[in-house]
């Protein structure tokens, strides 16, 4: 492994039950309930634009207006997570077994700019990654592998010398198709539908990354 490629939501922070709550809130702002089975169905793993069409079926937003509803969404979201922001468990010991073995690495996340901005600075983590990609980098959000692809092109790095941290299985699709080796981390899917969608390896959080189990997915001579 040269280059270790991260998602953001999900993976460097558990974002999901706040983005839960945003959308709950939005959707509610706009009249219409959203429930439990309706976000797996049409808000979890998916972008901010399909998650507005579903929102006003009444209407064809143009560009312009699904940009300016998302980016009123996502600042909600930012209001809501801001008191309790926190890494996944073990995320910057990883960081740092990372760096001491040289290894690249990236963000790909399908967020928009803001809020890959805000859990940055908010965590102090931009240091730790050499390229940052959010959804204005690409023209085609997962599973498009589309960011991924561009994350190894800006690091140098081959989709076999790769391996990407994903959670959910929109991600997971996007990360195979990318040709990398992808671990999932079962903090939104359960472990069985993250791997029934192609994930290499599942792990809870990144304390299960023990340095032996680094050292397994550094060679990738077996698996993690």
């Amino acid at each position: 492994m040269k280059a270790a490629i991260f998602d953001m939501d999900g993976v460097i922070v558990d974002t999901n039950p706040h983005h839960r709550l945003a959308w709950r809130q939005y959707f509610e702002r706009y009249g219409k309930p959203l429930s439990d089975a309706d976000f797996v169905q049409y808000v979890s793993g998916k972008h901010n634009s399909q998650i507005l069409n579903h929102l006003f079926t009444d209407r064809t937003l143009s560009d312009a207006e699904s940009r300016q509803l998302a980016a009123e969404k996502e600042a909600l979201f930012r209001e809501l997570y801001q008191p309790d922001i926190r890494p996944v468990a073990g995320l910057t010991d990883f960081l740092q077994l990372l760096r001491n073995a040289g290894i690249l690495t990236a963000v790909g996340t399908s967020a928009p700019l803001e809020n890959l901005d805000f859990v940055m600075d908010a965590l102090d983590l931009r240091s730790w990654f050499t390229v940052l990609l959010d959804e204005s980098k690409v023209s085609r959000p997962k599973p498009d592998p589309e960011i991924y692809r561009k994350a190894m092109e800006l690091l140098g790095v081959e989709p076999h010398e790769s391996v990407i941290f994903e959670d959910s299985t929109t991600g997971i699709r996007a990360a195979k198709a990318a040709g990398a080796y992808v671990i999932g981390l079962a903090t939104t899917d359960s472990a069985e539908e993250l791997h029934r969608v192609g994930a290499d390896v599942v792990i809870r959080d990144f304390t299960e990354l023990t340095p032996d189990r680094f050292q397994e997915l550094v060679s990738r001579s077996v698996p993690v």
